[in-house]
């Protein structure tokens, strides 16, 4: 799952019973979003991470000018601590269906993926494939789906005192404590890890800039726990707007469809891959 969302079944079709012809007007002057200062490279203390490009193009094709509110904590409490508080009216990047929001209709949809150093010849596209022979440690970020990956082909144990290290054996208890996703890129790079699992979107900036070739590949199959739940791995990504706010929404929907080439043209340059919509 993303790392700010809480997935619900909560579907994007409140879009549709808004009036389409909602202007700029009618949604104020100024667009508030809120940027965390702890997400590269979505959005990070400069903001320049590729989600405030976005905004930046939303703002502009709906002719708002354009405030990016930072919020200093990570993206995980910008609902908490920037929507519910009234501090900003709209989140960029959120899963499509988020309960908490209400939200568009998807612009992309990316998926979890696996990061290897090119020399490595790694060619699994599937979940299952990292249990192969040779492939020993395995670096990732917290509170997503890698985890499950790894338990249910048997590596989670064993891996445990090297995920750890990645947060200099940091006490987890009571706190939120995430692996950057760059620290997660550069111990594949360096051959410390063996397999990067990780949000492609998080780490696609970081496998572009990356001086040792690297090869991302996203996983193809969702995870069906022993339960019979379904895990998926890839979601599709849609701006959120407050729910004490619903007049931006079918004005930012407008600013997607205008600013799709320029938003593709971000995503494009970033090194995110994509897969379709429908």
């Amino acid at each position: 799952m993303k790392r700010i969302l809480a997935i619900g079944a909560f579907g994007s079709v409140l879009a549709a019973a808004l009036p389409v012809a909602a202007t700029a007007q009618e949604a104020g002057d100024t667009l508030r979003v809120c940027a965390s200062t702890r997400d590269a490279p979505f959005s990070d203390r400069q903001l320049d991470g590729f989600e405030n490009q976005i905004a930046r193009i939303i703002a502009d094709e709906a002719g708002l000018a354009l405030d990016l509110v930072t919020v200093d904590k990570d993206a995980i409490f910008l609902v908490r601590d920037g929507i519910e508080t009234g501090l900003c009216d709209v989140i960029v990047g959120v899963d499509a269906g988020d309960e908490r929001l209400l939200t568009t209709e998807p612009y992309y949809k990316s998926g979890y993926a696996y990061v290897s150093r090119q020399d490595r010849g790694f060619d699994g596209s599937r979940w299952q494939d990292i249990d192969r022979e040779g492939l020993t440690t395995f670096a990732y970020r917290y509170y997503g789906p890698a985890e499950t990956i790894l338990k249910y082909t048997g590596r989670y144990e064993y891996n445990l005192i090297y995920q750890a290290s990645l947060i200099d054996f940091e006490d987890r208890r009571n706190r939120y404590t995430q692996v950057p996703a760059k620290r997660v890129v550069d111990e594949v790079a360096a051959g410390t890890a063996d397999i990067g699992i990780l949000f492609a979107p998080e780490a696609a900036r970081y496998v572009r800039d990356s001086r040792t070739p690297l090869t991302m590949t996203l996983i193809s199959n969702d995870i069906e726990r022993s339960d019979g739940e379904i895990i998926p791995l890839q979601y599709a990504q849609s701006v959120g707007v407050s729910k004490d706010h619903p007049e931006l929404l079918a004005v930012i929907e407008a600013a997607l469809k205008s600013g799709r080439d320029r938003i593709k043209a971000v995503l494009d340059a970033e090194g995110i891959p994509t897969v379709p919509l429908s």
